[in-house]
């Protein structure tokens, strides 16, 4: 569907920025675009979903040091080279993206130099052209190095537990997601046990068995629903750091974000997104909690409810995700990424649109609103507990709230940036 705002607010730069003239080619929302070209190439690589998070927080964090070192106004986080006022901010940032992927994506070397080359041309000064893509070389290279050796490892081996009550169990025979990633140095968290979660409830606690029946009550495939309800677990089923991407590149372009801040949200909200991941997963696989497809199908043998027949046929309304349950990781991702966007875009409510899988799409008066139903979603459909959701929510919001505050900050005398967009006119509308 298509979006049209009219009518927008005026944006709202860093006092660091205002002072900075950027021509109308520089606030193009050419990170959203390239992140666009880079997402489908690797889609149709068939990366996993742990594959392409990393990827894109490495490209983003080189492409926001290739605008930084353009004007010098954040601290960077790997460039150490010299800012060249002279570069054109542009080039630096598509040389960033390129340099980037030609090293995690080579074998799609022609693809990603035809998706720059247009970004190139659009510089037509010579020796800005030179300094720029220069300078985002020098970036990417400086980014690729710090992550090197970071033990990334996307193998899908896996031995689960013993078949004991509680403990996680495969619900299908499709492959398991990242089961190496917990193991994976963050990007800004100092471990991945920086905001430790704390265990799940004990099986016999009136919590667990109150959660475990809420989810069999409201989730099961031929549970009562209302037909919001339903769309509202399939929306999500498989949104995650995608669908936050997909938000984040739609917000900048309404919020018509000049370069720097492009760059800097985008990278802000990847890293945040995958040092999520790389925590929500630790947690899950440390706790390894079995999910309530795998509760019920225990009872009368290793486990018993009192409000639960043994023997019931329940089957949850979206399928189990492959990987263990507690905590929630949509809970964790979502919640992390919009306390980025809410540094960056500010709390006043604007609309916006998600278009999801299977031709599905929804209006939003928020990303708070989003989120919270993004959460929601998941006991809706049956695959977490309500306990869950909310240790999620919390350790997200812990990770969110640490990068926005620590990371690529405004260098030391500078201001510190002010909300870049805080929100719209009342008179905007979404067609």
């Amino acid at each position: 569907m298509t979006r049209v705002f009219k009518k927008m607010k005026t944006l709202m730069a860093c006092s660091a920025l205002a002072t900075i003239a950027l021509s109308p080619s520089v606030q193009a929302e050419l990170a959203s675009d390239l992140q666009d070209g880079v997402s489908a190439l690797m889609t149709q690589s068939k990366w996993t979903g742990a594959q392409r998070q990393r990827s894109l927080t490495i490209m983003h964090l080189a492409m926001f040091d290739a605008a930084n070192a353009t004007q010098g106004v954040y601290a960077p986080y790997a460039y150490a080279g010299k800012i060249d006022t002279s570069a054109s901010p542009q080039a630096a940032v598509t040389q960033a993206a390129l340099s980037v992927m030609q090293e995690l994506l080579p074998e799609r070397q022609q693809d990603l130099e035809a998706l720059a080359g247009s970004y190139f041309t659009a510089t037509t000064d010579a020796a800005s052209l030179e300094a720029g893509r220069r300078i985002g070389a020098a970036a990417a290279a400086a980014v690729l190095a710090v992550r090197a050796q970071d033990g990334a490892d996307f193998s899908l081996d896996y031995t689960p537990g013993a078949a004991e009550a509680g403990v996680y169990q495969p619900t299908s025979d499709r492959a398991m997601v990242a089961p190496k990633i917990k193991d994976m140095t963050p990007f800004v968290l100092t471990s991945a046990s920086h905001f430790r979660v704390p265990p799940p409830p004990s099986l016999d606690s009136a919590q667990y068995k109150q959660g475990l029946l809420e989810v069999v009550t409201r989730g099961g495939k031929d549970s009562p629903a209302t037909a919001e309800e339903i769309e509202i677990a399939k929306l999500h089923a498989g949104s995650g750091s995608g669908a936050w991407n997909q938000l984040a590149r739609n917000s900048s372009r309404a919020c018509a974000l000049p370069l720097l801040e492009e760059t800097r949200m985008l990278a802000l909200l990847n890293v945040a997104l995958s040092d999520a991941l790389i925590a929500g997963f630790n947690a899950k696989y440390s706790y390894a909690l079995w999910r309530p497809q795998t509760a019920v199908e225990a009872l009368g043998t290793t486990y018993s409810h009192p409000d639960l027949k043994a023997g019931m046929e329940w089957e949850s309304r979206i399928p189990a995700p492959m990987h263990p349950e507690y905590p929630c990781q949509h809970c964790t991702s979502g919640s992390a990424a919009l306390e980025v966007m809410t540094s960056v875009f500010g709390s006043a409510p604007f609309p916006i649109r998600f278009e999801g899988a299977a031709n599905i799409s929804k209006d939003y008066d928020s990303l708070q609103q989003f989120a919270e139903e993004e959460s929601e979603s998941r006991l809706i459909g049956g695959v977490h507990y309500r306990r869950s959701n909310a240790v999620g929510d919390m350790l997200g919001y812990q990770i969110g709230h640490h990068v926005a505050q620590t990371a690529l900050q405004p260098l030391s005398g500078g201001s510190a940036p002010q909300q870049a967009c805080d929100g719209f006119d009342s008179t905007m509308v979404l067609q």
